[in-house]
């Protein structure tokens, strides 16, 4: 493999020579010259390769669907890093669901106006948190949507109902994103 640094009539080369070698771009003006890549020509897939392409077929719609929709656009526009267009932000969005790091239950003790703190990220943004209290039965005893606190990070959910039995109380936290993808994460107290 050779590499080809500022180079100015490299520059911009891609795509293949016959069956020889390629050319591929990277975005600090580098250019890579590599041996053509040998493919199967029946290549048999695993269940778990189908349904990662299958994954990766439905990103790239959703992908396409965001650059024809100018609001969401807008909205990936506004988080997308120098070199990173809208497109691979919206790809890489559908492909990565939010993470819970956190339920926070030190200002709930089954009172009703206590609060529950949920933590949710997601690599563009995380639009709702869903939090779900079940007491020791497995009976829910209330659910509702979390607001986001003025941190951007933290989701605060406020109790309505009272719970008198703490011990064994499940809390169950659902994070969701734009593309909808969902997170749950389980606490028990």
């Amino acid at each position: 493999m050779a590499k080809s640094e500022n180079n100015e009539v490299m520059f911009g080369a891609r795509g293949r020579v016959g069956n020889l070698v390629v050319f591929k771009n990277f975005g600090n003006n580098q250019t890579v010259i590599a041996k053509r890549p040998k493919r199967p020509d029946n290549p048999v897939y695993t269940a778990k390769q189908i349904e990662v392409k299958q994954r990766f077929r439905e990103a790239v719609a959703y992908a396409k669907g965001v650059i024809g929709n100018p609001m969401l656009t807008e909205d990936y526009q506004a988080f997308a890093k120098p070199g990173l267009s809208v497109y691979n932000l919206a790809l890489a969005d559908y492909c990565k669901s939010p993470e819970i790091t956190l339920i926070d239950t030190s200002n709930y003790q089954g009172q009703i106006g206590n609060q529950i703190r949920v933590r949710a990220i997601d690599n563009f943004r995380v639009t709702e948190v869903k939090v779900s209290i079940y007491d020791s039965t497995h009976t829910l005893l209330e659910s509702g949507m979390a607001i986001l606190s003025a941190n951007n990070l933290d989701w605060i959910y406020e109790a309505t109902v009272l719970n008198s039995s703490l011990l064994g109380t499940k809390i169950i936290a659902e994070a969701k994103d734009t593309p909808g993808n969902t997170t749950l994460e389980t606490m028990v107290i």
